[in-house]
């Protein structure tokens, strides 16, 4: 979750080439915010997935980065019923901490989609339906909502992550590392961090 500006060199619709004073590893992933805003650096700003497809040395000193968007994929391994949602789902990458209810310390990760009614986030920790868990989104008047008590209510397999990491299903792909958690809100529940909370802002 190390957060770095740096200058672009061109851009296109599916990814961006921009200068480094280091190298860095290929294929990594990495999120991007572009265009970025430095005023509003103090507050997160909603990022896309990438890749690193390409690092090439530059004769003047320094390295080209050539980055390929990854934008969250509505794909699913397995079919669903049909969508059912009073809210839609509004595919954004967004920071999240997230905590177990009843633990103390909470861990960053990353969203891949958020609604009025819930969430879904990548993580490589261990979740099963039926969870409880805390969540803080430190964007927009989301971040003044504070924590929000929900539901785990899915867990899914993730598709692989370039790495030695080994795969959980090599078939299909899935990672045995990434799964992707839906969350559903706890509107007015028990839990002290949501207790009182009746509405949750809608994300703009």
């Amino acid at each position: 979750m190390r957060l770095e500006v740096v200058q672009t060199e061109d851009v296109s619709r599916e990814g961006l080439l921009v200068h480094r004073n280091e190298p860095c590893d290929a294929p990594a992933r990495v999120w991007v915010v572009f265009p970025f805003d430095p005023a509003a650096s103090v507050s997160a700003q909603p990022e896309t997935p990438a890749r690193i497809v390409r690092v090439d040395r530059t004769t003047e000193g320094g390295y080209r980065i050539a980055l390929q968007f990854a934008p969250p994929t509505t794909k699913l391994p397995h079919p669903v019923m049909r969508e059912q949602r009073s809210f839609p789902r509004t595919p954004l990458a967004l920071p999240v901490l997230v905590r177990l209810a009843g633990t103390p310390w909470p861990d960053e990760s990353m969203t891949q989609d958020i609604s009025q009614t819930g969430m879904r986030f990548e993580t490589s920790h261990i979740y099963a339906a039926g969870d409880t868990l805390v969540a803080k989104v430190p964007w927009g008047k989301w971040s003044r909502t504070g924590e929000i008590a929900g539901r785990v209510v899915r867990v899914q397999g993730m598709e692989d992550v370039p790495g030695p990491a080994p795969l959980a299903d090599p078939g299909l792909g899935a990672s045995a590392i990434f799964t992707s958690v839906a969350v559903q809100w706890l509107h007015g529940g028990t839990n002290g961090a949501a207790k009182g909370r009746k509405t949750l802002p809608a994300p703009r």
